[in-house]
């Protein structure tokens, strides 16, 4: 706004310009009343100032000398409300204005200085209102409604063209936007994922204190790219942070303080959102796990997986404040068995052990699980599922749950380079382990192995393993093994001259398998 717009605005618009017509162009930025001589310390470029001159009433020269004042600090103009105190406006001050295109504006002394403030007060909100939407690129961010956390990052990420992402005060990854950007302290962005940074820690101990009271701070590695942090804080604690690495587009970006007071409050809004829903549906599959278990119908066809990864077991000895990483834990399973929804599933933590029940006919059994452990393998690489048999009555429940712990147990025990196991593959294994107890089988399998079991003979037994393991094929057991055939055939004759044994024989083979995994298991 200048002062021609303001000239046409409320009682303003009663007004008489007298002198500095030609200033009329001025832009006002904010309008005071001024009653005392002191303007020096308070004039700001682009003030209009509204006055009687009460306190000065009889001194022209004081009267003259604001107006040069006014004039050098650069400010819109002056508006005097003759016949209060002053009748007339002195001729020096005249031939100034219009030296300097100032304008000076009369009003009558009728005017009431609210009537003409009032309007003119609204104006300059609605421009300052309108220059911090175009100025802030998060203006339109602040006014839309989103349906989860990441949604919102999502949308901050396409604002400002760089990755956005959430840490809790132990620096373990919440909340990531669709895209990633590997940097000199994270190089992951799997949930609970710790930065890779040594002194990390003396930095997150600096910010829990500095950014109660600061709304960002710039994170400085040398040789790595900065990035932006802003603080999420509830009742006077840090309990997360914003990251946001600088790219080109971020340092063009200026944010104003209360700008960013808008764009955290807004985060934060939705944080304790999310975190209240996600306990919400918790409570829910927790209810309906007990109604499923307590109905007890034959045709309740299902079977129950388990999963286990660092992100599945870390942060519960001390959970953070304001932070439940169960219910993340829970929404990150929900996410990977999105592709079931069409069906009944309960996910559910017990004992910080994550489970899912699926319920399935028994022909969509395999289908799923190829479904589900093709989708495991595309988003991650750190994920072990176990799935348990179908079952056929849901009073099962518990039986289902052990027998897919100990599907687990076994597969990261024997299937080290696996990470989907199936009981009808590993349930075998439960019987093997029982028998382990047994200490006539287990003198049996060390008697029958006892020469292979000293220490210069580990390479004939590691030997023996593979072949077994191969079916008694030769060539892939050389492969597997980098060694020439003829070094495998002489190990082979070795191994049957130690044991006494024809290794030619099926039986004689599936005997010393059988040991092996007794002394496997055992240890």
């Amino acid at each position: 706004m200048d002062v021609r717009e303001a000239l046409k605005i409320g009682e303003l618009a009663n007004s008489t310009i007298v002198a500095g017509h030609e200033g009329v162009g001025r832009p006002i930025t904010s309008i005071e009343v001024m009653e005392v001589p002191e303007v020096i310390s308070w004039v700001t470029p682009g003030i209009l100032v509204m006055t009687t001159f009460y306190s000065i009433r009889h001194d022209e020269r004081k009267q003259v000398e604001i107006v040069r004042t006014l004039i050098d600090k650069e400010a819109a103009g002056i508006v005097i409300k003759l016949g209060r105190f002053v009748d007339s406006i002195p001729i020096d001050m005249i031939a100034i204005a219009n030296e300097k295109d100032f304008p000076i504006i009369i009003i009558p002394k009728s005017v009431s200085y609210i009537n003409v403030l009032t309007p003119l007060y609204e104006k300059l909100y609605e421009e300052k209102q309108l220059v911090d939407s175009v100025n802030n690129p998060f203006s339109e961010f602040e006014s839309k409604s989103y349906t989860s956390l990441s949604e919102a990052l999502n949308e901050i990420n396409d604002i400002v063209g760089s990755p956005v992402y959430i840490e809790d005060m132990s620096g373990a990854l919440m909340y990531s936007s669709k895209e990633f950007l590997p940097n000199g302290w994270r190089k992951s962005d799997a949930l609970f994922a710790k930065p890779v940074y040594p002194s990390y820690s003396e930095v997150l101990d600096d910010w829990k204190t500095s950014l109660v009271t600061r709304d960002r701070t710039i994170l400085k590695i040398d040789g790595f790219r900065d990035c932006l942090i802003l603080p999420l804080v509830s009742n006077q604690q840090v309990f997360a942070t914003i990251h946001i690495p600088y790219v080109e587009r971020l340092h063009s970006i200026h944010m104003s303080s209360s700008q960013l007071k808008k764009l955290i409050a807004k985060l934060i809004e939705l944080f304790m959102n999310e975190q209240l829903y996600l306990q919400k549906k918790r409570i829910e599959h927790l209810e309906h796990l007990e109604e499923f278990s307590s109905r007890g119908q034959e045709e309740a066809e299902y079977f129950v997986m388990r999963f286990q990864a660092n992100w599945t077991e870390k942060l519960f000895s001390s959970s953070p404040y304001l932070i439940d990483p169960s219910c993340l834990v829970l929404k990150e399973l929900h996410g990977l068995l999105e592709p079931l929804s069409d069906r009944s599933i309960i996910v559910f933590e017990k004992y910080y052990h994550f489970y899912a029940v699926v319920q399935c006919r028994s022909d969509e059994y395999s289908m799923i699980l190829g479904q589900l452990e093709k989708r495991m393998n595309e988003l991650y690489d750190d994920l072990y599922v176990a799935a348990g048999p179908l079952l056929g009555h849901s009073r099962l429940l518990d039986d289902a749950i052990r027998l897919v712990d100990k599907t687990m147990e076994i597969g990261r025990k024997l299937r080290k380079d696996e990470t989907f196991y199936t009981y009808d593959k590993l349930g075998i294994y439960e019987i093997l382990i029982g028998l382990t107890a047994d200490e006539h089988v287990q003198s049996y399998a060390y008697t029958l192995l006892s020469p292979l079991l000293q220490s210069n003979n580990k390479e004939l037994l590691d030997t023996l393993q593979m072949y077994l393991s191969e079916n008694g094929n030769m060539t892939k057991t050389s492969e597997k093994l980098f060694i020439h055939r003829r070094t495998l055939t002489y190990r082979l004759q070795k191994i049957q001259e130690l044991l006494n044994m024809n290794m030619d024989d099926a039986e004689i083979r599936f005997i010393l398998h059988f040991c092996l995994k007794i002394k496997q298991l055992s240890g």
